[in-house]
Order: structure tokens, then sequence, then C-alpha cells
């Protein structure tokens, strides 16, 4: 009897973590119909479901939902599973609870790439933006490598690595600012380096959304590596991975995920920091069900941030600023909570 019941509670594990994720994809549809509602002009929910349902109408608050509030909602899931899918792939690969794509500078190398194409290209859609960011991450990325690779201790000098790299490439974005963007251009490009969903409309959201779609498939089917590369070099080898080259391939598909986004919403710090954190308190460590909840949880923190605001404010407050709010005492936790041990 007792085999018997201990055989059924990996199923009925199995079973809780099931439901719970049909309850988090129930709660981002829920939060993403929800962003339809709140702006600047309130719409109620009877004539939003209305508006949407008529297709035929061409009013002024139809095109808010379809062609604002729509894309901003769809935008914003993406770029924050985004950002907590290399969360959660970066913490795995440093093996260090404070790595996300902000600090480990692949943000801020995306920014200095798109910062490059918006100043001396102009627009805002196309390959070109996307392609620069990603250039700009993979650079950063290539700087950061470069840097923790002189020690034996490379995994623990890449969080410090990718700080510097994240000064410097910040350092020159303000640079590159300063010298080239006039008045105009100057307001639209701080205002989208601080964070914005306000440039999301259904001509760019193929790009993020295609490259996103592409990188959690790919760390689904990765979850076991993930929790294989956080044991010792020589206990991954013995399992049969080579970790080193395995850190290298999650890196570069953190970047292109992390810049995919970056380069249409800017520089939104803190996500990858927070969100994963908190679903390993729910979940646990397991890779098998941290990547599908933390991606989930991040899309809808990211809408209800989004959310915020836009309803906070008469004007938008840029998003980037409310998730250093939130995660800088988050990181100062994290500091703080060794010496506490």
């Amino acid at each position: 009897m007792s085999s018997r019941s201990n055989s059924t509670c990996p199923q009925r594990g199995g079973d809780v973590h099931t439901m719970a994720l049909i309850c988090l994809f129930g709660l981002l549809v829920a939060s993403l119909a929800c962003s339809l509602f709140y702006g600047s002009v309130p719409i109620g929910v009877k004539e939003v479901f209305t508006l949407l349902l008529d297709s035929e109408s061409s009013s002024l608050r139809r095109e808010i939902i379809v062609n604002i509030r729509l894309p901003r909602a769809v935008g914003g899931a993406i770029t924050g599973g985004a950002l907590a899918l290399c969360g959660v792939a970066m913490q795995a690969v440093i093996r260090n609870p404070l790595a996300d794509p902000y600090l480990m500078g692949v943000s801020a190398g995306a920014s200095l790439g798109a910062t490059f194409f918006l100043l001396m290209v102009g627009g805002m859609t196309g390959f070109g933006l996307s392609g620069f960011a990603f250039l700009g991450a993979a650079g950063s990325l290539l700087l950061v490598l470069g840097l923790s690779v002189r020690s034996k201790t490379t995994v623990h000098r890449m969080l410090l690595a990718g700080i510097a790299v994240n000064v410097l490439c910040s350092s020159l974005s303000s640079i590159l600012i300063y010298l080239r963007a006039d008045a105009q251009q100057l307001q639209t490009v701080v205002f989208w380096l601080m964070g914005s969903l306000a440039p999301a409309d259904w001509a760019i959201l193929p790009w993020p959304m295609a490259a996103v779609t592409v990188g959690l498939v790919f760390f689904l089917g990765q979850r076991r590596n993930l929790n294989l590369i956080m044991l010792s070099d020589e206990d991954a080898f013995s399992l049969g991975i080579h970790p080193a080259r395995y850190r290298v391939v999650y890196l570069i598909v953190s970047a292109c995920i992390a810049s995919s986004c970056v380069a249409h919403f800017g520089m939104i710090g803190f996500m990858g920091l927070i969100v994963p954190h908190i679903m390993r308190f729910f979940v646990g460590g397991n890779h098998v069900r941290l990547v599908p909840f933390s991606f989930l949880a991040g899309s809808i923190f990211m809408v209800w941030i989004d959310i915020l605001a836009r309803s906070l404010v008469s004007s938008e407050i840029p998003l980037g600023l409310i998730t250093g709010l939130l995660g800088s005492p988050f990181f100062f936790w994290l500091l703080l909570k060794p010496d506490r041990q």
C-alpha cells in the first residue's frame, strides 16, 4: 500500500502543476482582456466586446482597442515572457541568482545597436532595427565571454563582466545620442530607452513574436539540460553534456530573444531577475516546471505593469522606471540574503 501511494505522488504533483499552468494561461488571457479597458480613454467592458465583434465599425474607440491597446497588450506579453525566460536561462548558465539580460549587458548591447540604427538610418520597423539590436547584443555577449574566460572561475566572473559591459554600452549609447540626436530625436530615443510599449503595432510584432516563439520552444526542449549545467562541470561531463558549449549556445539564444524585444520596446530592467525568483518560491528550481511557469508569469506581470503605466497619470510612465523601482529592492534583498544564511 505504501509503494502504491508513493507511485501516485509524482502523478499527483504533475496534475497539480498542469492545472496551475492552465490557471496561469487563463490569468494571462484575462489580463490581456483587462488591458483593453484601461487607458487615457476609459472604455467599458460591454462596449469593448461590442466593438470587437463589430468588424464593420470604423469608430475611434474601435481603432483604439484594435490597433493601439490590443497590440500593446500582445507586445507586453511577449516582452515580459521573453525577459523572464532569458533570466531563467542566464541564472542557470551563470549559476548566479543575480543574472538577467539587463545586468549581463545583453539589453544594453541591444539598446546600443538599436540606438545606432535609429539615429544613423532612421525608422522603427523592419528587420534592420532587430538586426542591429541583435548585433549589439551579440557584441556585448562576446565581450562578456572574452573578459570572463581569462580566469578559471569563468562562471563567477561573468556577472561582473556583464555589469562592466552594461555600463560601457549605456555610456556609448548616451554619447551617440548626445552627438547625433536633434531635439525631436532626443525626446523619442530617450523615452524609448526607458522602455515603452507605445511603438507596438501589428506591423512590428511579427519580428519579436517569431524570435520569442522559437526561443521558447528551444528552451522548453532544453529544460533537463538546464538542470544539468547547474551542477559542477565535472558532474555535467559525467552525465553526458559539455557545459561550456551549452552555456555559449544558451547565451546566444537568450541574446537573440532579448534583443528582439529591446529593439522595439527599449530597456526594461530587472524583469528577468524578479519573475524567476518568485516562480522558484512556488514551483521550485526544477527547470522542467520553472521555464513554462516563468514565461507565463513574466507575460502576466508585464501586461499589468503596462496597465499601471497608462493608468497612474494622464501621460504614460516609462516601463523601465516602474520595473526599476520594483527590481532594485529585490536586487538588494538578493545581495543581502547570503549574509543572513
